[in-house]
């Protein structure tokens, strides 16, 4: 953020006041503590928020440790007063137990070319939570909603390409958890394919590849996660990079024929339980993480 933006929030509204940027957060505010808010006294809300008691459910809990944090990061590593209050006042709201949704795009300035992900993503972040994300996975949920708001911040900003890169990265690394949460988790979805692999390797034999010429023409435009697997056989660290390959080489493959990286999220599972030796444990399962 740059220090001519100005936070005030009161209910559910943004008040704009000539400044550049406006942003809406969700709670009540004392007349005081929105006077403190338009000063960007970042250091002021910490305080406030140290002082606070935590309440309400583990998955508001959650939120106010990470905007917390994320607010931490922003004072005292970046020098961001305003980034830093921003994510305090979340916090603030969080650990009183009520929910800060997640930021609203119409009110950052981001480049347009960035704004169709970035939508995109947060009616996915919201479909899930609507699903009852923040019951059934309140830890992954609530990280996946301070990575999106992080995700914005930097963008936004536009300059710190790492941390755009890992706020964004974050985000699709625990949404996916998230959603196979809500199908009842990794051992409960029936996969739609499973690519087999020879013993210990990561390259695509023919028939991988045909598998994954088939799953690339029909599902361009959906969310997938690839559950990389092993057998027993070898060492546990050994089998859980061997099972993180795997996943990445059907990536690279999927990506290679027009899917959008962003779309599809990995996850290194190594050993599948069952038979020390098993052809078919050897394999990397393709779950769509969305309903057509």
């Amino acid at each position: 953020m740059k220090s001519d933006k100005i936070l005030i929030i009161l209910g559910f509204h943004t008040w704009g006041l000539g400044m550049k940027k406006n942003f809406s957060i969700g709670f009540k505010l004392s007349t005081l503590f929105v006077f403190l808010a338009t000063t960007g006294c970042a250091e002021y809300h910490r305080r406030v928020l140290g002082d606070m008691e935590a309440r309400g459910p583990e998955f508001t809990r959650v939120l106010a440790e990470e905007y917390c944090e994320l607010g931490t990061i922003e004072e005292d590593i970046m020098y961001d007063e305003c980034s830093a209050n921003y994510y305090f006042l979340k916090a603030i709201c969080a650990k009183e137990g009520r929910y800060p949704p997640p930021t609203i795009l119409e009110n950052w300035d981001i480049h347009p070319d960035k704004m169709p992900e970035l939508a995109t993503a947060r009616q996915r972040l919201m479909r899930a939570m609507q699903l009852g994300a923040s019951t059934v996975a309140p830890h992954l949920a609530a990280h996946a909603q301070t990575h999106f708001d992080c995700w914005v911040e930097q963008q936004s900003e536009g300059w710190q390409k790492e941390d755009i890169s890992s706020c964004r990265h974050e985000f699709y690394k625990a949404i996916a958890e998230v959603e196979l949460m809500l199908k009842g988790g990794a051992h409960k979805v029936t996969p739609a394919h499973s690519v087999l692999f020879n013993n210990n390797s990561s390259h695509l034999t023919h028939e991988a590849i045909q598998i994954v010429d088939a799953v690339a023409i029909d599902a361009k435009s959906r969310h997938i996660l690839l559950v990389g697997r092993t057998d027993k056989v070898g060492d546990v660290n050994h089998n859980k990079d061997l099972s993180k390959q795997r996943a990445a080489a059907v990536k690279k493959e999927l990506v290679r024929r027009g899917m959008s990286p962003h779309l599809i999220t990995i996850k290194a599972e190594g050993e599948t339980p069952g038979p020390k030796v098993d052809t078919h444990n050897r394999r990397v399962d393709i779950i769509f993480l969305d309903s057509q």
